[in-house]
């Protein structure tokens, strides 16, 4: 009988650990779950907040200057000017060098405009100078075009230091 007794108190007690240990668990996953829902929320407040704060809503309703998010310059309405024609041969090992032939115009701002007329000369002379350097196969197509107006304008602005141009667009530009 001993034996009996000693395994109903035993079960007894596994079926009373048994509750503590359910309703300890259902404490412990009904915390959890108010944790989720909060951290949930929090997360949710502050993807709104920044998203409001991001599209300048809170600037407007705080009465904050909105920071500036890209710079403007005043350049002014530039202007274009017509380099003399160009003609000149390009590099080559053959007797019948290729030709080539280019009307150049320059933009830039207005008040560079008498400095780009004072070093006109100079800019001939170092435009025909790196032009017959170059081969037929540099200044063909897209790319060499493209390259050739970079070059040209690195050459232009080395020149008329400090002042700046914009661009160099080519009026024509044959190679034969």
């Amino acid at each position: 009988m001993s034996e009996e007794t000693d395994g109903k108190t035993a079960d007894a007690e596994g079926k009373k650990k048994g509750k503590k240990k359910s309703a300890k668990s259902g404490k412990g996953s009904r915390m959890s779950k108010i944790l989720i829902i909060v951290c949930g929320v929090l997360v949710l407040i502050f993807a709104l907040f920044g998203g409001a704060y991001y599209m300048g809503i809170v600037h407007k309703v705080m009465g904050w200057e909105r920071p500036q998010s890209k710079a403007e310059l005043q350049l002014g309405k530039p202007i274009l000017h017509t380099l003399p024609q160009i003609r000149t041969d390009l590099k080559s090992g053959e007797c019948k060098a290729p030709f080539l032939r280019a009307i150049i115009e320059v933009q830039l701002s207005p008040e560079d405009l008498p400095r780009l007329e004072e070093a006109q000369e100079q800019i001939m002379d170092g435009i025909l100078t790196h032009l017959r350097e170059q081969d037929r196969q540099s200044v063909v197509g897209k790319a060499g075009s493209e390259r050739l107006r970079f070059e040209l304008v690195q050459i232009i602005e080395n020149i008329i230091r400090p002042a700046n141009i914009h661009t160099v667009l080519f009026k024509e530009l044959i190679v034969q």
